[in-house]
């Protein structure tokens, strides 16, 4: 009977003891598990945190080009798009698009007021009716300017806040 009480033990810790094993390797593929789904989700955060700041930095660069008369805006949906669908909220990505529309639209006046300039130097005979409309374009051009600017500012706003969720 002795033998059957010390048999009995063995066998009892050597249950305990795959038990225990088994749980730690299942607690151990649980926290890889999750730790894989933190490193993947701080990857995600950083990629739109690096697209955002693209996409502020090509915007206000934009900016500077269309100001200083030598626009270049050929590539600037093109390249930043895709990374907002990818990276970006629906919400984001129809104010991108709303912004570079406003931009297009801004900057089509802005080459307006130029080329009426320019009509004024070639024809100096036809000076008022050219400045009356240089001066309508300038105006229509510095309207078109606010509300670009205020819906990038939106835009900026927007990502800014969509970042600070994130946390």
């Amino acid at each position: 009977m002795k033998e059957y009480i010390g048999l009995g033990i063995v066998v009892f810790s050597l249950i305990f003891a795959v038990s225990a094993a088994f749980m730690a390797w299942r607690l151990k593929k649980r926290l890889d598990s999750a730790n894989s789904v933190v490193a993947l989700e701080k990857t995600r955060r950083e990629e739109r945190r690096k697209t955002y700041q693209e996409v502020i930095a090509q915007l206000e660069y934009a900016i500077t080009s269309v100001t200083k008369g030598d626009p270049e805006l050929s590539n600037l949906f093109d390249d930043l798009s895709p990374k907002l669908h990818l990276h970006a909220s629906e919400e984001v990505n129809s104010n991108f698009i709303e912004v570079c529309l406003l931009l297009e639209n801004w900057t089509a006046m802005t080459q307006d007021v130029e080329k009426t300039s320019l009509e004024l130097q070639r024809h100096p005979d036809q000076e008022m009716v050219l400045e009356q409309r240089i001066s309508e374009q300038k105006k229509q051009s510095q309207d078109a300017y606010q509300l670009f600017k205020h819906k990038f500012n939106k835009l900026a706003t927007m990502m800014r806040k969509e970042m600070s969720e994130v946390l």
